[in-house]
Protein backbone atom coordinates (compact mmCIF):
# COMPACT_ATOMS: atom_id res chain seq x y z
CA UNK A 1 0.00 0.00 0.00
CA UNK A 2 0.86 3.85 -0.61
CA UNK A 3 2.50 5.57 2.31
CA UNK A 4 -0.20 8.17 1.43
CA UNK A 5 -3.11 5.98 1.81
CA UNK A 6 -1.92 4.70 4.89
CA UNK A 7 -1.67 7.93 5.92
CA UNK A 8 -5.27 8.80 4.34
CA UNK A 9 -6.13 5.72 6.89
CA UNK A 10 -4.79 7.01 9.88
CA UNK A 11 -6.65 10.51 8.85
CA UNK A 12 -9.86 9.06 9.18
CA UNK A 13 -9.44 6.79 12.34
CA UNK A 14 -9.71 3.56 10.50
CA UNK A 15 -8.38 0.31 11.60
CA UNK A 16 -4.59 -0.01 11.13
CA UNK A 17 -2.90 -3.10 10.06
CA UNK A 18 0.58 -4.56 12.39
CA UNK A 19 2.22 -3.55 9.39
CA UNK A 20 0.91 -0.20 8.68
CA UNK A 21 1.30 0.58 12.28
CA UNK A 22 4.95 -0.23 12.00
CA UNK A 23 4.97 1.82 8.84
CA UNK A 24 3.84 5.17 10.37
CA UNK A 25 6.25 4.20 13.81
CA UNK A 26 8.91 4.04 11.28
CA UNK A 27 8.41 7.08 8.93
CA UNK A 28 10.07 10.35 9.68
CA UNK A 29 7.69 12.44 7.83
CA UNK A 30 4.79 10.76 9.23
CA UNK A 31 5.69 12.35 13.32
CA UNK A 32 6.00 15.16 11.62
CA UNK A 33 2.09 15.12 10.39
CA UNK A 34 1.37 13.53 13.86
CA UNK A 35 3.12 16.88 15.91
CA UNK A 36 1.17 19.13 13.31
CA UNK A 37 -2.20 17.66 14.10
CA UNK A 38 -1.41 17.55 17.86
CA UNK A 39 -0.37 21.31 18.23
CA UNK A 40 -2.52 22.15 16.17
CA UNK A 41 -5.77 21.23 18.53
CA UNK A 42 -4.52 23.68 21.82
CA UNK A 43 -5.72 26.43 19.42
CA UNK A 44 -9.47 24.99 20.09
CA UNK A 45 -10.88 26.84 17.10
CA UNK A 46 -14.46 26.68 16.69
CA UNK A 47 -15.50 24.69 13.63
CA UNK A 48 -12.31 23.63 12.43
CA UNK A 49 -11.48 19.71 11.95
CA UNK A 50 -7.94 19.76 11.90
CA UNK A 51 -8.17 15.49 10.90
CA UNK A 52 -10.24 16.44 8.25
CA UNK A 53 -8.12 19.08 7.20
CA UNK A 54 -4.99 17.37 6.51
CA UNK A 55 -7.12 14.45 5.18
CA UNK A 56 -8.35 17.46 2.28
CA UNK A 57 -4.83 18.25 1.75
CA UNK A 58 -4.16 14.13 0.77
CA UNK A 59 -6.44 14.05 -1.50
CA UNK A 60 -6.05 17.10 -3.09
CA UNK A 61 -1.64 15.63 -3.50
CA UNK A 62 -2.35 11.97 -4.18
CA UNK A 63 -1.91 12.08 -7.63
CA UNK A 64 1.89 13.68 -7.61
CA UNK A 65 4.14 11.37 -9.23
CA UNK A 66 7.19 11.87 -6.89
CA UNK A 67 6.60 10.38 -3.31
CA UNK A 68 9.54 12.88 -2.40
CA UNK A 69 7.65 15.82 -3.72
CA UNK A 70 4.47 15.05 -2.38
CA UNK A 71 5.71 14.53 1.24
CA UNK A 72 7.18 18.00 0.86
CA UNK A 73 4.48 19.68 -0.30
CA UNK A 74 1.80 17.67 2.05
CA UNK A 75 4.69 18.69 5.07
CA UNK A 76 4.55 22.81 3.69
CA UNK A 77 0.33 22.70 3.56
CA UNK A 78 0.11 21.05 6.63
CA UNK A 79 1.77 23.84 8.14
CA UNK A 80 0.20 26.31 6.35
CA UNK A 81 -3.17 24.99 7.97
CA UNK A 82 -1.71 25.09 11.16
CA UNK A 83 -0.65 29.13 10.77
CA UNK A 84 -4.18 29.70 9.45
CA UNK A 85 -5.17 27.90 12.38
CA UNK A 86 -3.44 30.74 14.38
CA UNK A 87 -4.00 33.13 12.85
CA UNK A 88 -7.87 32.02 13.01
CA UNK A 89 -7.84 31.77 16.98
CA UNK A 90 -6.21 35.10 17.24
CA UNK A 91 -8.40 36.97 15.05
CA UNK A 92 -11.45 35.89 17.24
CA UNK A 93 -10.11 36.20 20.35
CA UNK A 94 -8.40 39.73 20.17
CA UNK A 95 -8.70 41.99 23.02
CA UNK A 96 -12.04 42.87 23.56
CA UNK A 97 -12.57 45.26 26.30
CA UNK A 98 -16.29 45.71 27.77
CA UNK A 99 -17.56 48.04 30.83
CA UNK A 100 -20.91 47.90 32.54
CA UNK A 101 -23.16 50.13 34.85
CA UNK A 102 -25.88 48.82 37.26
CA UNK A 103 -28.41 51.31 38.30
CA UNK A 104 -28.01 53.18 40.61
CA UNK A 105 -24.22 53.68 39.39
CA UNK A 106 -22.37 55.52 36.92
CA UNK A 107 -18.77 55.50 36.26
CA UNK A 108 -16.17 57.47 34.13
CA UNK A 109 -12.96 55.37 32.21
CA UNK A 110 -10.40 56.80 29.59
CA UNK A 111 -9.76 54.71 26.48
CA UNK A 112 -6.88 53.86 24.83
CA UNK A 113 -6.37 57.44 23.17
CA UNK A 114 -7.31 59.34 26.70
CA UNK A 115 -10.72 59.96 25.31
CA UNK A 116 -13.26 60.31 28.24
CA UNK A 117 -16.10 58.46 28.80
CA UNK A 118 -18.80 58.71 31.32
CA UNK A 119 -21.37 55.80 31.58
CA UNK A 120 -25.48 56.27 33.36
CA UNK A 121 -26.56 54.07 34.85
CA UNK A 122 -27.52 50.74 33.25
CA UNK A 123 -25.14 51.38 30.33
CA UNK A 124 -22.30 49.06 28.84
CA UNK A 125 -19.82 50.17 26.11
CA UNK A 126 -17.11 47.80 24.68
CA UNK A 127 -14.43 48.51 22.26
CA UNK A 128 -11.20 46.60 21.21
CA UNK A 129 -7.65 47.40 22.27
CA UNK A 130 -5.67 45.93 19.87
CA UNK A 131 -7.13 47.87 17.18
CA UNK A 132 -8.08 51.02 18.33
CA UNK A 133 -4.97 53.03 17.09
CA UNK A 134 -6.67 52.82 13.64
CA UNK A 135 -9.46 51.71 14.52
CA UNK A 136 -11.92 53.88 17.05
CA UNK A 137 -14.76 51.97 17.66
CA UNK A 138 -17.40 52.09 20.59
CA UNK A 139 -20.62 49.92 20.81
CA UNK A 140 -22.85 51.54 23.15
CA UNK A 141 -25.88 49.82 24.65
CA UNK A 142 -27.57 52.29 26.96
CA UNK A 143 -26.76 56.15 27.60
CA UNK A 144 -23.20 57.50 27.80
CA UNK A 145 -21.11 61.47 27.61
CA UNK A 146 -17.96 61.33 25.54
CA UNK A 147 -15.22 63.60 25.17
CA UNK A 148 -13.27 62.41 22.01
CA UNK A 149 -9.43 63.35 22.15
CA UNK A 150 -8.85 64.96 18.43
CA UNK A 151 -7.52 62.39 15.76
CA UNK A 152 -9.20 59.62 13.37
CA UNK A 153 -12.58 59.22 13.01
CA UNK A 154 -14.46 58.12 16.00
CA UNK A 155 -17.47 56.02 16.06
CA UNK A 156 -20.18 55.24 18.57
CA UNK A 157 -22.45 52.08 17.61
CA UNK A 158 -25.32 51.24 18.55
CA UNK A 159 -28.43 48.99 17.31
CA UNK A 160 -30.23 52.00 15.88
CA UNK A 161 -27.42 53.67 14.53
CA UNK A 162 -24.11 55.46 14.59
CA UNK A 163 -22.56 58.85 15.61
CA UNK A 164 -19.45 59.88 14.40
CA UNK A 165 -16.44 62.63 15.35
CA UNK A 166 -13.10 63.97 14.70
CA UNK A 167 -12.85 65.06 18.23
CA UNK A 168 -15.53 67.23 20.01
CA UNK A 169 -18.18 66.70 23.34
CA UNK A 170 -20.97 64.96 22.62
CA UNK A 171 -23.96 62.64 24.72
CA UNK A 172 -25.64 59.49 23.16
CA UNK A 173 -28.65 58.01 24.57
CA UNK A 174 -29.87 54.45 23.46
CA UNK A 175 -32.92 53.06 24.87
CA UNK A 176 -35.14 50.39 23.43
CA UNK A 177 -36.33 51.79 20.00
CA UNK A 178 -35.16 55.13 20.66
CA UNK A 179 -31.83 56.70 20.51
CA UNK A 180 -30.97 60.45 21.58
CA UNK A 181 -28.14 62.73 20.62
CA UNK A 182 -27.19 65.79 21.59
CA UNK A 183 -23.85 67.57 21.04
CA UNK A 184 -21.62 70.18 22.60
CA UNK A 185 -18.91 70.91 21.06
CA UNK A 186 -17.25 70.90 17.52
CA UNK A 187 -19.68 68.76 15.02
CA UNK A 188 -20.86 64.94 15.21
CA UNK A 189 -22.43 63.17 12.41
CA UNK A 190 -25.32 60.47 13.04
CA UNK A 191 -26.12 57.80 10.78
CA UNK A 192 -29.58 56.16 10.93
CA UNK A 193 -31.64 54.36 8.66
CA UNK A 194 -28.53 55.13 6.10
CA UNK A 195 -29.54 58.65 5.97
CA UNK A 196 -26.91 60.91 7.52
CA UNK A 197 -27.02 64.13 9.47
CA UNK A 198 -24.53 67.02 10.42
CA UNK A 199 -24.92 68.08 13.96
CA UNK A 200 -23.42 70.90 15.18
CA UNK A 201 -22.43 71.70 18.59
CA UNK A 202 -25.91 73.03 20.54
CA UNK A 203 -28.46 70.85 19.11
CA UNK A 204 -29.80 67.48 19.28
CA UNK A 205 -31.82 64.48 17.74
CA UNK A 206 -34.19 62.39 18.64
CA UNK A 207 -35.22 59.36 16.49
CA UNK A 208 -38.38 57.76 17.99
CA UNK A 209 -41.19 55.38 16.95
CA UNK A 210 -38.74 55.72 13.20
CA UNK A 211 -39.83 59.52 13.45
CA UNK A 212 -36.64 61.87 13.64
CA UNK A 213 -36.61 65.68 14.95
CA UNK A 214 -34.04 68.02 15.42
CA UNK A 215 -34.38 70.78 18.14
CA UNK A 216 -31.60 72.80 20.21
CA UNK A 217 -30.18 72.20 23.36
CA UNK A 218 -28.84 75.13 25.68
CA UNK A 219 -26.08 73.20 28.08
CA UNK A 220 -23.27 72.96 28.09
CA UNK A 221 -23.17 68.96 29.25
CA UNK A 222 -26.12 66.27 29.72
CA UNK A 223 -27.81 67.13 33.02
CA UNK A 224 -27.93 63.85 34.05
CA UNK A 225 -23.82 64.11 34.65
CA UNK A 226 -25.18 66.83 37.56
CA UNK A 227 -27.63 64.01 38.94
CA UNK A 228 -30.55 65.02 37.37
CA UNK A 229 -32.29 62.90 33.74
CA UNK A 230 -34.05 65.65 31.86
CA UNK A 231 -36.82 65.17 29.18
CA UNK A 232 -38.30 66.81 26.15
CA UNK A 233 -41.54 64.85 24.83
CA UNK A 234 -40.19 61.65 26.26
CA UNK A 235 -43.22 58.85 26.52
CA UNK A 236 -44.00 58.46 29.88
CA UNK A 237 -43.14 54.76 29.88
CA UNK A 238 -39.90 55.46 28.84
CA UNK A 239 -39.12 58.18 31.58
CA UNK A 240 -40.42 55.72 34.12
CA UNK A 241 -37.69 53.27 33.18
CA UNK A 242 -34.85 55.44 33.40
CA UNK A 243 -36.31 56.64 37.03
CA UNK A 244 -35.94 52.37 37.84
CA UNK A 245 -32.54 52.73 36.78
CA UNK A 246 -31.12 55.61 38.51
CA UNK A 247 -33.01 54.69 41.78
CA UNK A 248 -32.87 50.79 41.81
CA UNK A 249 -36.19 50.22 41.89
CA UNK A 250 -39.56 49.37 40.03
CA UNK A 251 -42.63 51.09 38.79
CA UNK A 252 -45.51 49.39 39.56
CA UNK A 253 -49.20 50.91 37.96
CA UNK A 254 -52.48 50.58 39.23
CA UNK A 255 -55.40 51.67 36.93
CA UNK A 256 -53.05 53.51 34.25
CA UNK A 257 -52.19 52.59 30.85
CA UNK A 258 -49.29 53.95 29.85
CA UNK A 259 -49.47 54.88 25.81
CA UNK A 260 -47.30 56.53 23.56
CA UNK A 261 -49.81 59.87 23.71
CA UNK A 262 -48.16 60.31 27.60
CA UNK A 263 -45.51 62.78 26.75
CA UNK A 264 -43.22 64.28 29.34
CA UNK A 265 -41.17 67.46 29.32
CA UNK A 266 -39.39 67.83 32.43
CA UNK A 267 -36.49 66.41 34.80
CA UNK A 268 -36.20 64.54 38.21
CA UNK A 269 -33.81 64.54 40.77
CA UNK A 270 -30.95 61.39 41.55
CA UNK A 271 -30.81 62.56 44.67
CA UNK A 272 -34.18 62.50 46.49
CA UNK A 273 -36.84 59.68 45.38
CA UNK A 274 -39.84 61.57 46.89
CA UNK A 275 -38.73 64.49 45.18
CA UNK A 276 -37.94 62.86 42.00
CA UNK A 277 -41.26 60.68 41.90
CA UNK A 278 -43.84 63.70 42.69
CA UNK A 279 -41.65 65.30 39.86
CA UNK A 280 -43.17 63.38 37.13
CA UNK A 281 -46.15 62.29 38.94
CA UNK A 282 -47.38 66.08 39.36
CA UNK A 283 -48.05 67.33 36.03
CA UNK A 284 -50.31 64.08 35.07
CA UNK A 285 -52.54 64.33 38.03
CA UNK A 286 -50.75 60.37 39.40
CA UNK A 287 -50.73 59.27 42.49
CA UNK A 288 -47.70 57.57 43.40
CA UNK A 289 -47.19 55.28 46.97
CA UNK A 290 -43.49 54.58 47.77
CA UNK A 291 -43.16 51.11 48.99
CA UNK A 292 -39.61 48.92 50.24
CA UNK A 293 -38.89 47.53 46.76
CA UNK A 294 -41.13 49.26 44.73
CA UNK A 295 -43.42 52.51 43.84
CA UNK A 296 -47.07 51.95 42.89
CA UNK A 297 -48.39 55.11 40.26
CA UNK A 298 -51.67 54.94 39.81
CA UNK A 299 -54.68 57.06 38.36
CA UNK A 300 -56.54 59.74 40.93
CA UNK A 301 -59.69 58.62 41.68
Amino acid sequence: MKEEEIIKKWLDNETLSGEELQFLQENEAFKDYQKIAENATYFKAPQIDIHNGLKSVVEKTREKKSKKVWINQLTRIAAILVIAIGSYFLFFHSTQTQIDTLANVTKQVSLPDDSEVILNAGTSISYNKDTWTGNREVHLDGEAFFKVAKGKKFTVITSLGEVSVLGTQFNVRQRDNSIYVDCYEGLVEVKINNKRIKLPAGNSIAFRNEQLNEYENTGNSSTWLQDKSTFKSVPLREVFKEFERQYDIKIQTKNLTLNQDKLFTGSFTHKNIETAIKSITLPFGLDYSIQEDEIIVSARE
